[in-house]
């Protein structure tokens, strides 16, 4: 795994030496970024993917003159809280981490999610959130910056590792999600004064929630059975949209970071972070499901980034896939931040989609049987990807079955290693009927549509 790594890495230095938004050669600060570790134990499944996950990370940024900190954006644990007296999952989680890392020599930084504490987000969550701190102990907050009450009262951290800002608030409330008073002026006191004394530096922001209507996945509310600003927050939007500096990571989600809607940039940047744990999707209908929201595969996936600064302060953002070993597509590089906002167009979802090309399908056959057809077609070309195929079967023109069928995107690294030719077998009675085939792609263009007429015996 190490030398797999070390191959990436080095291919990555010699093909982007000359890049003008980011320069290998010149880093200065690495940061593993990880969310949704969902601890459940020292010998879990879980906590394997955790250990596997750091050392992947450590091994990685080792290229690059070692990792200088961890940064988790909620959900260390499963459920720690049904044990209100031990919470014994953040004491797995530390010696897990310990196992790895020496928080005094490598830092690590959280928020709280949903899942770290009894009450969820609450009244109670700062209460609760202060036994995760006494178990973590003094070496973990090494890096905070600001008053010890803002943390104990409102979950609110300000931290600075190798000149790195970073600032952590916590939700005391979900459905919706949102904010004390108290958190929101802080953050915004927090990121005035920072990028006053600091206008070309990034700051980063975690919490768990993701803003609403910027990457892949923030805009489940509109579909999910929970609704009502569960998985998303919509009343932190005003106050970051004052600071172009401002980096927002989220997680909650478990979104994969293989979709390009992973990063979003407008008046500020918002990431995915993924989960550690397994893999979450919108709630489309698709085949395969284990859940509204889950796939059948979903614990064959562990997903996160390593966030990389050079000497200019440029940003790069390495996608991590911890399952498969290996990183996810191209890097995401970001120029420092600029006075007239133009760090900020790179990853602009609108310009993007205006510019996207769709799908295109080249063949079809539907071969009828027994009681079912089989229909086989190869995988729709695209600049990135399909990310969804609709397959419809009519007879006299009237829809007798359909399939809603998610790519494997989320399973491959690289687009070139998604599967090559899709087969589908569907149940019908006897008779003539007209299969159809379309392709979307993760910015909503339609490809052509094929079709292809059967027998079924």
């Amino acid at each position: 795994m190490r030398k797999l790594l070390t191959i990436i890495a080095v291919l990555l230095i010699c093909g982007a030496a000359s890049a003008k938004d980011f320069n290998p050669r010149k880093v200065v600060l690495n940061l593993a970024v990880i969310s949704d570790t969902h601890v459940n134990g020292y010998n879990s499944v879980p906590a394997y993917k955790f250990r596997s996950a750091l050392i992947q990370e450590r091994d990685y940024a080792a290229n690059f003159g070692g990792l200088d900190g961890v940064v988790v954006v909620g959900d260390l644990a499963d459920s720690p809280a049904w044990d209100l007296k031990k919470y014994t999952e953040f004491n797995d989680w530390k010696r897990l981490y310990e196992g790895i890392f020496n928080p005094k020599q490598t830092p690590m930084v959280f928020t709280v999610g949903n899942h770290d504490t009894y009450h969820e987000w609450s009244e109670r969550t700062y209460e609760e959130a202060q036994k995760i701190y006494k178990i973590f102990g003094a070496n973990y907050f090494q890096t905070d910056v600001d008053t010890p009450e803002m943390r104990d009262n409102y979950g609110c951290r300000h931290c600075v590792i190798g000149g790195c800002h970073i600032l952590s608030v916590v939700p005391d409330g979900r459905n919706p999600v949102v904010y004390p008073k108290e958190s929101i002026q802080w953050l915004d006191d927090q990121l005035k004064a920072i990028t006053e004394k600091e206008p070309d530096k990034f700051v980063l922001v975690i919490t768990h929630a993701m803003i609403y209507g910027t990457i892949y996945g923030s805009f489940l509310d509109n579909v999910y059975p929970k609704g009502n600003g569960y998985w998303s927050t919509k009343v932190l939007t005003d106050v970051l949209e004052k600071y172009p500096q401002a980096v927002v990571f989220g997680g909650h989600l478990h979104f994969p970071l293989n979709d390009p809607r992973s990063i979003w940039q407008g008046a500020f940047t918002v990431m995915g972070t993924a989960s550690v744990r397994y893999m979450a999707i919108d709630n489309g209908g698709y085949d395969d499901m284990a859940g509204l929201t889950v796939m059948r595969d979903r614990e064959e996936f562990s997903q996160g980034l390593l966030l990389q600064f050079d000497k200019k302060g440029n940003m790069r953002v390495v996608r991590m896939d911890f399952y498969n070993q290996t990183t996810i597509g191209e890097p995401w590089t970001v120029k420092r931040p600029a006075k007239d906002g133009s760090h900020l167009a790179k990853y602009n979802h609108s310009a993007i989609a205006a510019a996207n090309k769709a799908p295109v399908l080249k063949d079809l056959k539907a071969m009828g049987s027994e009681n079912k057809v089989k229909v086989v077609w190869s995988a729709a070309e695209d600049d990135e990807f399909a990310h969804t195929y609709f397959l419809t079967v009519t007879r006299d023109g009237n829809v007798v079955a359909s399939r809603k069928i998610l790519t494997d995107f989320y399973r491959a690294p690289k687009a070139s290693q998604m599967k090559k030719v899709w087969v589908r077998d569907i149940g019908l009675e006897p008779g003539d009927y007209e299969v159809s085939l379309r392709a979307v792609d993760s910015w909503g263009a339609e490809s052509n549509v094929l079709t292809q007429k059967c027998k079924v015996l």
